[in-house]
This record gives C-alpha cells, structure tokens and sequence, in this order.
C-alpha cells in the first residue's frame, strides 16, 4: 500500500519523507525476517517496533501534510494498528 502512495507525492517529498518512510518499512521487514530467524530476539523485536512506531509518525506526518488523505490514513493506520498488536503479542509472550 506505501510504495504506490509514496509515488503520488509532489517530487519535494517524494524524495525526502517518502524516501524514509521507504527505508524505515525496509527496515521493518528485515527486523521481522530475524525475529522469524530466532536471530537475537529479544532485540529485534524492540527494534521492530521502534521501526513500527516511526512508520506510524511519518504516516501521520504525510497525512497532517495533506500528502495522504485521512480516510487512506485511516486506512493505513489500522493496518499498523494491527500489526502493532501482533508485535507487541510477541514482545509480551518473549520479554
């Protein structure tokens, strides 16, 4: 859903929020490919979720921004809401 919403901001941001929001998602993923892999857990969960949460404040940005509109940020955020509570499941049950 991020990477074609991320194409239809002006250049300015395209290039500038669009592109962090790309890398912290990126970097979303490859937290949670360890945490499959067992690969020190613990700390890759945290720094999921740390990743989980700066998605969900630049999203807000975008929105606030008029970049994204707030039924797709609606939309978006229920997503990250849900993933959030998976996460925190496994914080909870492995911390």
């Amino acid at each position: 859903w991020l990477y074609p919403e991320i194409k239809k901001f002006p250049k300015s941001d395209k290039f500038t929020l669009g592109e962090d929001i790309k890398k912290i998602t990126i970097k979303f993923f490859e937290y949670i490919v360890q945490i499959l892999k067992n690969y020190n857990l613990k700390e890759n969960l945290i720094n999921a979720d740390i990743q989980l949460e700066k998605i969900r404040l630049y999203i807000r940005l975008a929105m606030d921004l008029k970049l994204i509109s707030f039924k797709k940020y609606e939309i978006v955020s229920n997503k990250i809401d849900f993933i959030g509570k998976m996460l925190g499941g496994l914080i909870k049950k492995n911390i």
